[in-house]
Order: structure tokens, then sequence, then C-alpha cells
């Protein structure tokens, strides 16, 4: 039989295991916007490195333009990613805080299953030790 403190503790269980399951994601999420932010450095890095090789030669002015729009749509992209890693690392924060308060009422209501069961094994030890006294008080009365 499960008393309400055994209870408890499997749901807050479960709800530290969901927690973590979130900050896990969250973690990945943020993981994988740190990589696209690398990827779109190396992109632009790359792709400054090109339009400086192409000053130095001959080349029409269309060609410029499109370096700099491409450079200029790679910025937005990175001001975009930025935006989003931001709002990951929120939500990461948030996550890691929620699974902290839900280890918290995991360890509390495990301390209570604990407790609780302490309690029980000395109310038996006392019920034990009174009927213990009892038979020596009733085989003491019989001589």
């Amino acid at each position: 039989m499960q008393n309400c403190w055994t209870v408890l503790a499997g749901r807050a269980k479960l709800v530290a295991d969901d927690a973590h399951t979130l900050v896990v994601a969250a973690r990945t999420r943020v993981a994988q916007l740190q990589g696209s932010l690398d990827h779109l450095d190396k992109l632009r890095q790359d792709y400054i490195a090109r339009y400086e090789a192409a000053q130095k030669e001959a080349h029409m002015i269309a060609d410029n333009l499109a370096y700099r729009q491409f450079l200029d749509h790679l910025q937005s992209l990175n001001e975009r990613v930025t935006a989003q890693m931001q709002t990951a690392q929120q939500e990461l924060e948030r996550a890691q805080a929620s699974w902290k308060e839900a280890q918290r009422e995991q360890i509390k209501m495990e301390a209570m299953v604990e407790r609780d069961l302490r309690n029980k094994l000395q109310e038996t030890r006392k019920r034990e030790q009174k009927q213990v006294d009892e038979a020596g008080i009733t085989l003491f009365n019989l001589r």
C-alpha cells in the first residue's frame, strides 16, 4: 500500500524529470543557435575575403552591389539569430530555475517518505516493546 508521501514523491520525481527534459531541449536549442551564429560568422569572413580579392581585380559595379547586399543579408540574419539566441538563453535560464525548484520539491518529498518510514518503525518498536512489557508483567503476576 502506498501512502500519500510515496505518491507525492513519485509525482515530484516526474515533475523533476519533465523539467530536466526541458532543460536538455533548451540547451540543445542554444547549441544549435550558437552553431548557426558560428556558421554565419564563418560565411561573413569568407565573403569579406572574396570581396577584398575581387576589389584587386577588374570587376563591375553590380558585383560590388551583390557583395554588399549579401553582406547586409548576412548581417540581418546574424541579428535575427542573435535575437533568437537571447530568447533561447532566457528560456534555458527559466527551465534551469524550474528544474532546480522541482529537484528541491523532490528532495523534500523523499525526505518526508523517509521520515514517515522512521516514524512507522519507531511506532512498531514501541508497540512491540509494550507487548513484551505486558507479557513480562503477566508472567510476573502469575508467580
